[in-house]
């Protein structure tokens, strides 16, 4: 049975050091580049959105949630003004069997605002998590052959799924301790809804990680080419979700809030000298 920690050890457990080194930022750019050659790499041949499309399970939580990527996404057809053909999104089956529909980073800002209102002192856990998703910090590497499903899809409804082959991938994923998840779901029970239905902590942290992934699979294709390929992407969203935490725990106006997505065109950034005061001092320089 997991141990149920306290809040002083899930923020030693969670405790992560941040550096503005060459040598460091070299190291989640390697990270991330390795993830993402990984989904690239995924065979889409003969699917089509909304069509036909693949989904692979990734993760199965502790609360017996699903976590899939499913294939292509609504901005991979060639129609699109500027297509990106290796969008996917992330699926969570509930434990019940059910599937949540697509949820997007507004969905997420709400979930965060009501923490907040319930927990203000728990915000600090979530930024926390957030950094090392961020920064995929911690991830542990694996190589493994995933179930896939191919779905046969009319009208937005699913029709027909089958088994079909397996999908070998090498990548790194966010990695905590059993006590660890098991103390988080408990700390944040009831208070995490996507579709209207509660999950467990452990998927929607999970969720996020995989929206992040399809952040950098995106934007990779969209900046092929250019000099800084990883511009945008997974940092860039961790800052966007770390600047309205700040906003949430009270320490930034509404004016900083507003005026940094809209520098931003949309994609707000944070400060790295932040880190430290968004997260309770568990992210240290």
């Amino acid at each position: 049975m997991p141990q149920v920690l306290t809040i002083p050890e899930l923020k030693s457990a969670l405790n992560a050091r941040y550096s503005t080194s060459t040598k460091y930022h070299d190291s989640v750019r390697e990270r991330r580049q390795g993830n993402i050659d990984s989904f690239l790499a995924i065979n889409r041949d003969g699917l089509q959105y909304d069509s036909l499309e693949h989904r692979v399970l990734l993760h199965t939580t502790k609360c017996d949630e699903r976590l899939f990527v499913q294939f292509p996404g609504k901005e991979s057809p060639v129609n699109r003004k500027k297509p990106m053909p290796y969008d996917f999104r992330p699926k969570i089956q509930y434990a019940d069997g059910a599937i949540l529909k697509d949820a997007s980073f507004s969905d997420i800002w709400d979930i965060l605002e009501n923490v907040g209102k319930v927990h203000n002192g728990y915000l600090c856990l979530v930024a926390a998590l957030i950094f090392r998703l961020g920064h995929m910090y911690d991830y542990s590497q694996i190589t493994h052959n995933y179930e896939c499903e191919a779905l046969s899809i009319t009208g937005g409804e699913i029709e027909t799924i089958r088994i079909c082959d397996s999908v070998k991938l090498c990548w790194r994923y966010v990695d905590l301790s059993d006590d660890v998840w098991y103390s988080l779901n408990g700390l944040f029970d009831g208070l995490i809804k996507l579709g209207g239905k509660p999950i467990s902590f452990e998927a929607f942290i999970w969720y996020i990680d995989l929206l992040f992934q399809n952040e950098d699979c995106k934007y990779y294709y969209r900046n092929r080419g250019k000099k800084k390929k990883l511009e945008h992407g997974r940092v860039q969203s961790c800052k966007s979700i770390l600047l309205v935490i700040d906003y949430l725990k009270g320490n930034q106006s509404i004016s900083a809030l507003l005026g940094g997505f809209i520098s931003g065109n949309g994609v707000a950034n944070f400060k790295t000298s932040e880190y430290s005061v968004v997260t309770d001092g568990i992210v240290v320089q």
